[in-house]
């Protein structure tokens, strides 16, 4: 079907069950002003900085609860129609970052890479920037595979429309030649050998930590490597792999999209920015090559899943009615490889499959880092006025000169003095001083006026690859509430500069990002005070015979309740939510304890927020491990301290508790501290795992000696600590 200039290219609408939905938060509001109510009215005279902590940290919960429901109030829904896109779409220039050969393996950014080149869309229209920050030879020996790969690879996912264009999944399914034809078996056979050999190319080059010398006489570009090159200290190496246009075809002689290898220039004492300065850096060089009008970013470890995610990209940014206003199209992070039960909750189920929905009622959810679209003329500082019209048509920087020239060309653009006196990272491109650099930009964007759209097609658009283990799960977390914690305590904080530029949804929505951090505060009051009250019997909360337990019960199983249910609409499980809240606990009270102390630090002076990549190599033996749902710890980290010292607190009044009640008929101290050996109860009964791995476990996933004894040490301290200080 061709559209017409006014065919509308989406449709919006609204999900059902709102009026239940107000009923429910009409009832919760009513519950939280009864509880500040008895809180206010029922002051002890004793212990007064005990129920002056715990106040606050009911304030603070009913706080966030408040923010959350912006985006539970309206949430929307987009469907696009790719069938009504008229013939000739524009130009989209495709950006991928790696920055580390061990962490990210050189065959994750090949797959990645092959994954995106295969998009259902004019390969004319296509140019694909990969950044390696770690400046490798190993992940350009790896893009170079990829390159030759391509030219079989493309023509044999246009033939036969297959799905996943990831060759590695593609390839990994089962039964994926079954059921074709002849042709289709032969041709399947002898692509799948192209793409083993270029495989074992790749990881042999890894195991060696060279390529091999035949291999690099094929390309000029290995000569960059024939001096030593530190990822912290090198030039900038600009390496055309593929040129489009005509001048690189395939195996059937069809036009193949332009690639290029891109590490920019790091120096000692010059600030890189991390991947904010790393995808500024492509897009000057983007910008003097292709320079389209719109930039999608992809993570290295995020491949393609959908090879109409452009296309449905488009549906947005050709509107003839609401494009114009359109600064990003944020497509959801998924994950392949997770668990039945998501062990981790590293799916963020309830951030993409919830949660963006409702900000599509905002103007549209925040920049996530990958798999967005962006307007180059919005990123590059273009603020947005109403009688704005897109140029579709803009020519390179660099005109009709030749690839060496643009070669050369483009090390200056990535030279890392290039941006001295400039306006980049400030008033255009990414934005810089942060460590969550996608979602600052995203405020940025926002607040100049341009609205974004969640893009959530039937098939999932890109599937990455989640941390595996505890460690690098908190870390994660810990990075990423740090970065949101920097962006509210910055000039573009949605309370002061948001005001004006940003919807009151949108500034809900930002305020329960941004602060995520401070989940830490009435979470560990919570888990410390509350069972070192009771263990000198000191009761926080009404009797269960007092009429006022009832308003802290209803609040406590509705709000569960409502979370249980949510997460059942969205296709998860009972378990998957037990999983979620174990993760919720451990995250409050070790990644955003420690990021707000990194917070805390740098504006002592003392130390900088830093940019942390989590590892996608997986060992055997944990992979096994996490395919049983049995959390690993095995490093002796410090982020396993603060939740196992917290469990061993609430486990140690809880029997207490059970044996006082056992030995002495049970009612009496139940009903004097019913909520804190509830609470202190559903702490250790969701942190079985975490005894389990300090005292039950033998495998390498167990719990580490030193931190078992470090957190007994400490449970004990607080024990003997806490009486003279209440």
């Amino acid at each position: 079907m061709t559209s017409s200039p006014a065919t509308r290219l989406f449709a919006t609408r609204q999900a059902p069950g709102r009026l239940i939905y107000k009923l429910y938060f009409a009832v919760f509001v009513a519950g939280i002003l009864s509880l500040f109510y008895y809180r206010l009215t029922h002051i002890p005279k004793d212990h007064r900085l005990l129920w002056l902590f715990i106040f606050l940290a009911e304030f603070w919960f009913a706080a966030v609860w408040l923010f959350q429901q912006g985006f539970r109030w309206a949430p929307t829904f987009h469907i696009t129609y790719p069938d009504r896109l008229p013939e000739s779409l524009p130009k989209v220039d495709v950006m991928v970052c790696t920055a580390d050969p061990v962490r990210e393996p050189p065959s994750l950014v090949a797959n990645t890479l092959l994954s995106l080149m295969a998009y259902d869309y004019d390969v004319d229209k296509l140019a694909y920037y990969l950044s390696d920050d770690g400046g490798s030879e190993l992940t350009f020996h790896a893009a170079y595979q990829a390159s030759i790969f391509s030219k079989h690879w493309l023509p044999f996912c246009r033939k036969y429309n297959v799905e996943p264009r990831a060759p590695q999944q593609y390839f990994s399914l089962e039964n994926s030649i079954a059921g074709g034809s002849r042709n289709f078996q032969m041709d399947y056979s002898s692509v799948k050998k192209k793409f083993e050999e270029m495989q074992e190319k790749i990881e042999k080059a890894g195991r060696n930590q060279h390529v091999e010398k035949e291999t690099r006489k094929q390309h000029k570009g290995f000569a960059e490597w024939e001096s030593k090159v530190h990822p912290r200290d090198h030039p900038s190496i600009i390496e055309v792999l593929l040129r489009g246009n005509g001048e690189d075809v395939d195996a059937d002689g069809n036009n193949m999209p332009t690639l290029v290898y891109v590490s920019r220039e790091k120096r000692p004492g010059h600030p890189h920015h991390y991947k904010a300065g790393a995808l500024n850096a492509m897009n000057r060089v983007s910008n003097l090559i292709s320079n389209a009008p719109f930039i999608l970013n992809v993570d290295c470890d995020m491949h393609s899943n959908n090879a109409q995610a452009l296309r449905h990209a488009m549906c947005f940014m050709l509107d003839p009615k609401e494009s114009h206003r359109i600064g990003y199209v944020q497509f959801p992070q998924s994950f392949g490889g997770l668990t039945k039960n998501d062990l981790y909750a590293n799916g963020v189920k309830r951030i993409y499959e919830i949660e963006f929905f409702g900000a599509n009622a905002h103007n549209g959810p925040m920049y996530a880092g990958t798999g967005s679209i962006h307007r180059r003329e919005s990123l590059n500082g273009r603020k947005f006025t109403p009688d704005y019209r897109p140029n579709l048509e803009e020519k390179p920087a660099g005109g009709n000169e030749s690839w060496r020239e643009l070669e050369a060309k483009a090390k200056a653009l990535s030279s890392c003095t290039y941006e001295n006196g400039k306006p980049w990272g400030k008033d255009m491109g990414l934005m810089y001083g942060c460590a969550v650099e996608d979602v600052f930009t995203g405020v940025v964007l926002q607040s100049r006026g341009w609205q974004s759209v969640f893009c959530s097609p039937k098939r999932t658009a890109y599937l990455g690859f989640p941390p595996v283990n505890t460690n690098d799960t908190l870390i994660q977390h810990k990075r990423w509430s740090t970065g949101l914690l920097e962006i509210f305590l910055s000039d573009y904080c949605p309370w002061t500069h948001g005001v004006g530029r940003l919807k009151l949804g949108q500034i809900m929505c930002y305020s329960f990002y941004t602060l995520w951090a401070l989940w830490c505060l009435p979470m560990v009051c919570y888990a410390l005070f509350l069972p070192l009250a009771a263990a000198n019997d000191i009761p926080i909360f009404p009797k269960a015979s007092d009429p006022w337990f009832k308003v802290f019960a209803f609040l406590g199983i509705a709000s569960h309740i409502f979370s249980l249910g949510e997460l059942i609409l969205a296709k998860g499980t009972m378990k998957m939510w037990w999983n979620e809240t174990r993760m919720w606990m451990m995250k409050g009270s070790s990644s955003y304890l420690f990021s707000v102390m990194v917070i805390i630090l740098k504006y002592l002076g003392i130390s900088e927020a830093g940019f942390e990549i989590t590892s996608k190599v997986i060992d055997e033996e944990a992979l096994k491990r996490y395919k049983k749902e049995l959390m690993e710890f095995a490093v002796a980290s410090p982020m396993f301290i603060p939740p196992t010292t917290l469990s061993l607190l609430n486990l140690f009044y809880f029997l207490k508790a059970m044996m006082i009640m056992v030995t002495t008929g049970g009612w009496a101290i139940f009903d004097h501290m019913a909520l804190q050996i509830i609470i202190s109860g559903y702490i250790s009964l969701i942190s079985v795992p975490l005894y389990e791995a300090m005292f039950f476990r033998k495998d390498k996933g167990r719990m580490p000696t030193s931190i078992t004894i470090y957190s007994m040490g400490l449970a004990l301290a607080l024990l003997s600590l806490f009486s003279p200080f209440i």
